[in-house]
């Protein structure tokens, strides 16, 4: 009897043993099963791509202001940050040598029509003498063929008459020669004016001043004589047209057109985005440090613009494609297996996935999972421990996305 019961006592064990494993094996395989890790869910939304640069506020048009005659700084009219308009008087030199050599050209222009004025009267002179003379040539003539006269005084009118021609013809060449003189002095007279106008320096286009290099006393250098190309005396800049002018990578560059959308951000006003549009993409790439890199026109088209000043930094990111209403999933918790992708609901399961284009931080979905769909936000550590090919997808290198991804 004692042996027969302590057999039945340990098949009872047994069992109970049995039924235990199994209950903790299930409710293990079940807890497993339940949640590998946190969640996402697969939602619908906007996707931008976007391209990334940096560039300077510049104006579109801006002019270095510089003299075309040398002298001294008398008069500055406006200060920096001035509004001006073209023709605006900005800053008189020192007139003192223009109205000089001003005064001495317009004496020799007197000089040289009083000359003028003579040449003409001795030419007059001339002209009259020599009709006089062909006239005596003429009598002497006549008077001899009428035996009144002798071959001698024929010679002699004629030669006189040879001379007076001649006479005529040097007073006119000193016509001409005053003619030349009076237009010279003219032209000495002009210049003289222009050099003491060019003491007056005008805006030559409407703006705002940037910078006035100069103070009154300065002593400025011509532009036109001088070998380092003159002094400069003011910087005026149209700001109601600003251009960024960024450096594309190559990479990015086949997305990146004229006419697409620019966000523009600057130090000074973190919280603002300025709006922009590009204007020209440049053909021809520049390379430094093997890098190749394409200036990007950017033209600051919003409507707070005057906000900017030149010279400012500038983060640029340019919309390059724009998608509405798709499946978005974070790039994370994509894993790769060879070609494949997939992702992984939270019992564990593989769920095979097919993707399009990404912003750097989310990708869009086109086929695999619908929208409330729940994933596990990364690939579970099991996955990465148990030697298999699977990993999670990162935001380098994945159809086109780019460097740095969005900052949406």
């Amino acid at each position: 009897m004692n042996k027969g019961r302590k057999k039945r006592i340990a098949a009872a064990a047994v069992v109970l043993a049995l039924a235990g494993g199994t209950a903790t094996y299930f409710l293990t395989r079940k807890t497993e099963q339940t949640q590998q890790g946190p969640t996402v869910q697969v939602e619908r939304g906007d996707l931008r791509e976007t391209a990334a640069a940096t560039g300077k506020i510049e104006p579109h048009v801006q002019v270095e202001v510089k003299s075309r005659t040398s002298g001294e700084v008398v008069e500055i009219l406006v200060k920096e940050g001035d509004t001006v308009t073209q023709g605006q008087v900005l800053v008189r030199l020192d007139p003192l040598d223009a109205e000089r050599d001003l005064a001495s050209a317009k004496v020799s222009l007197e000089k040289a029509k009083a000359d003028l004025t003579a040449a003409q009267a001795s030419a007059t002179v001339a002209q009259i003498e020599h009709t006089n003379k062909k006239g005596d040539e003429a009598l002497a003539k006549k008077s001899a063929d009428l035996g009144l006269g002798n071959a001698d005084a024929v010679r002699t009118t004629g030669s006189t008459t040879k001379v007076a021609a001649a006479n005529i013809n040097l007073k006119n060449a000193q016509v001409i020669a005053a003619q030349t003189n009076l237009k010279t002095a003219e032209i000495a007279v002009q210049d003289a004016e222009t050099r003491l106008k060019e003491t007056t320096i005008y805006a030559p286009i409407a703006g705002t001043v940037l910078d006035i290099p100069v103070e009154k006393g300065t002593i400025v250098s011509s532009a036109l004589t001088n070998m380092s190309g003159g002094t400069s005396v003011l910087t005026i800049a149209d700001l109601s047209d600003l251009r960024v002018i960024g450096a594309i990578d190559e990479a990015q560059i086949g997305k990146v057109s004229p006419g697409q959308v620019v966000e523009i951000r600057v130090d000074a006003y973190p919280d603002r985005v300025f709006e922009g549009k590009i204007e020209r993409v440049s053909p021809l790439g520049k390379e430094v440090s093997s890098i190749v890199t394409f200036d990007v026109e950017i033209i600051v088209v919003d409507k707070n613009k005057g906000l900017l000043r030149s010279g400012m930094s500038a983060d640029v990111e340019i919309v390059t494609s724009e998608l509405k209403d798709v499946l978005l999933i974070p790039l994370l918790s994509i894993e790769t297996s060879g070609r494949s992708r997939f992702v992984r609901l939270p019992n564990g399961e593989q769920r095979p996935i097919k993707t399009g284009t990404t912003d750097g931080s989310r990708m869009v979905v086109l086929e695999g999972v619908d929208e409330g769909d729940s994933i596990l936000a990364s690939a579970p550590a099991s996955s990465a421990r148990s030697g298999g090919t699977a990993r999670p997808q990162s935001g380098m290198g994945v159809m086109g996305a780019p460097p740095g991804g969005s900052r949406r």
